[in-house]
């Protein structure tokens, strides 16, 4: 009887979770995010770069997040008004921000508002806009951007010619 509270807490608190290497990250129902976990990259998006915050913390103080995923020491995430954001571990470029600098907090990326989806990959992110076009960024040694070419990318760039995609997946090296 316990487990079913708790389940039933669990599902009117938080309206979505994602698992990085070390860390977890959640919206709650009222659009405030949480983390949790290592954060030796920033990849928590609070407090400043460490090992270890096992506290779960408020990722500043919005409370318009929309969707958040997770992967290896980085994190992206959607807040209502349509803007993307990254943070955590940027080694190649996958914070999609223009550079290589680790982010222990939110940085948007680029000034785009129209963004549906997104999903954290191996080193890489990728994300559909409101046009169903898809647009990924980041780690790209194995043509996992979908450009034609092997070369990180520091910013998001369109994946071929594909409209109407409605829902993504990244992988290790791949885009689903």
């Amino acid at each position: 009887l316990t487990l079913i509270y708790v389940q039933i807490s669990f599902a009117q608190c938080w309206k979505t979770i994602s698992a990085g290497n070390y860390h977890s990250i959640g919206i709650k129902n009222d659009g405030t995010m949480w983390s949790w976990g290592w954060n030796q990259y920033g990849q928590l998006g609070y407090g400043p770069f460490g090992f270890g915050n096992y506290n779960k913390g408020q990722v500043g103080s919005s409370n318009d997040w929309d969707s958040v995923s997770a992967n290896e020491d980085h994190t992206f995430a959607i807040k209502t008004d349509g803007t993307l954001w990254g943070w955590g571990y940027n080694n190649y470029g996958q914070l999609g921000n223009g550079n290589y600098n680790n982010q222990s907090s939110p940085v948007q990326i680029g000034t785009s508002n129209n963004w549906m989806k997104v999903s954290a990959g191996y080193y890489f992110g990728v994300a559909i806009k409101n046009d169903g076009t898809l647009w990924a960024w980041g780690r790209n040694d194995a043509g996992q951007l979908g450009d034609g070419t092997t070369n990180n990318s520091l910013i998001p760039v369109q994946t071929g010619s594909l409209t109407g995609v409605i829902k993504v997946a990244a992988g290790s090296r791949l885009i689903c």
